[in-house]
């Protein structure tokens, strides 16, 4: 990958190209960023720009053999540890074992997150695991790193997600994040900082990467002619998760109608229209299981813009003219009584259509509980 195909971020590039020339190389360095964010791209870009034969002062050739290799992530000396699942062929789990896969998984889309790689595995993950960096992995790391770089300067070895490393794990690296081989670079791409030991951060340069901006978003999907409105809705729907935005464009489902459904659903529940309500729900039922998290996503996005209205500045909210004007009449119903409750709910539908629930059932009784939700009474006047 090219540093001038990832958009934004150039404060990192910079960084990171002026390093190389500057030969002020870490050893270890860790990427941290939200899910969909540029953190392994640019980790990816580094890589390549690290071991490139004919680098500019600005990015690699992307051209000579070090680069096309690095390009489809196939380079004999860029190792790439993942977390991975138990299956019944394999007991003793790692990153070789599902590497072919997990090429190919990004490859399609370098902002896919660890809940993308994990659902890939499809009915193989019988028993819901959420993945992990197992104790024979480290085994492997020091066997791989026991043996001379096969061709290139530095050798890179990349951990993706290390905070789903076990603690044995962890302990066994330590002391290769301190002093790993000579021209080996250890790259960690992390989205939760909190859950790696403090001794592993210690040994680590921390690079921080920042969020796409809707302007970003507008410039990666240049080919669609992405308008900056559409590019707001899709950030702030989505927490600026590249991946997922790119997942809704592709699946068309950035076409739905959210904020149509949501309005609908909230006035139906506040009247305790049965009748319109179960309507409701048979119209959702029909769509997809992705189209049905994407509307739950939604309406916890909603709930939480209410509650900036209700307790914040108007400038921190996040909505568009006609959500603006929908929350000025419904934030009252959303409070510090119910707002939790509300949150919870929606999210535990998310992971029961994600376990394949019968969704009529599911937001027909979700339903009936919003209908009791919205008629608890606020303790203290808002606003």
């Amino acid at each position: 990958m090219l540093f001038k195909e990832i958009i934004g971020n150039n404060s990192v590039k910079k960084q990171l190209i002026e390093a190389v020339r500057n030969n002020r190389i870490s050893h270890a360095q860790l990427f941290s960023g939200k899910s969909g964010s540029a953190k392994l791209a640019l980790a990816l870009a580094y890589a390549q720009f690290l071991n490139c034969e004919n680098r500019t002062t600005v990015d690699s050739c992307g051209t000579c053999s070090s680069c096309l290799k690095f390009n489809n992530l196939s380079h004999p000396d860029l190792h790439l540890v993942i977390p991975v699942l138990k299956t019944k062929e394999v007991q003793s789990p790692v990153s070789d074992h599902f590497i072919g896969n997990w090429r190919d998984f990004i490859t399609n889309n370098y902002y896919g997150s660890l809940n993308g790689w994990i659902d890939s595995f499809g009915a193989e993950n019988k028993t819901g695991q959420q993945g992990t960096i197992y104790k024979d992995e480290a085994i492997n790391i020091h066997k791989k790193l026991s043996l001379k770089n096969y061709e290139a300067e530095y050798r890179v070895v990349l951990i993706w997600m290390p905070e789903r490393m076990n603690l044995e794990v962890s302990n066994k690296l330590l002391k290769l994040f301190e002093e790993p081989p000579k021209g080996t670079i250890f790259l960690l791409i992390t989205e939760n900082t909190n859950q790696l030991l403090p001794t592993i951060i210690s040994r680590l340069q921390s690079i921080k990467i920042a969020d796409f901006t809707a302007e970003d978003i507008v410039n990666h999907f240049s080919e669609q002619a992405l308008s900056l409105e559409k590019a707001k809705q899709l950030r702030n729907l989505t927490n600026a998760d590249l991946g997922k935005i790119t997942q809704i464009l592709e699946d068309k489902e950035g076409e739905l109608d959210l904020f149509s459904d949501f309005s609908v659903w909230m006035r139906l529940t506040y009247k305790m229209d049965v009748q319109g309500i179960s309507k409701w729900v048979d119209n959702l039922s029909l769509k997809g299981r992705k189209q049905q998290n994407l509307f739950l996503s939604y309406a916890i996005k909603m709930v939480r813009e209410c509650l900036i209205y209700n307790f914040a500045s108007d400038t921190l909210l996040k909505t568009n003219e006609n959500e603006f004007a929908f929350l000025t009449k419904f934030s009252p119903f959303i409070h510090e009584e119910n707002s939790v409750m509300i949150t919870e709910k929606l999210e535990e539908s998310i992971k029961a259509i994600n376990r394949n629930a019968n969704a009529k059932i599911l937001f027909f009784e979700l339903s009936l509980q919003m209908v009791k939700f919205l008629r608890l009474k606020r303790k203290f006047a808002i606003k």
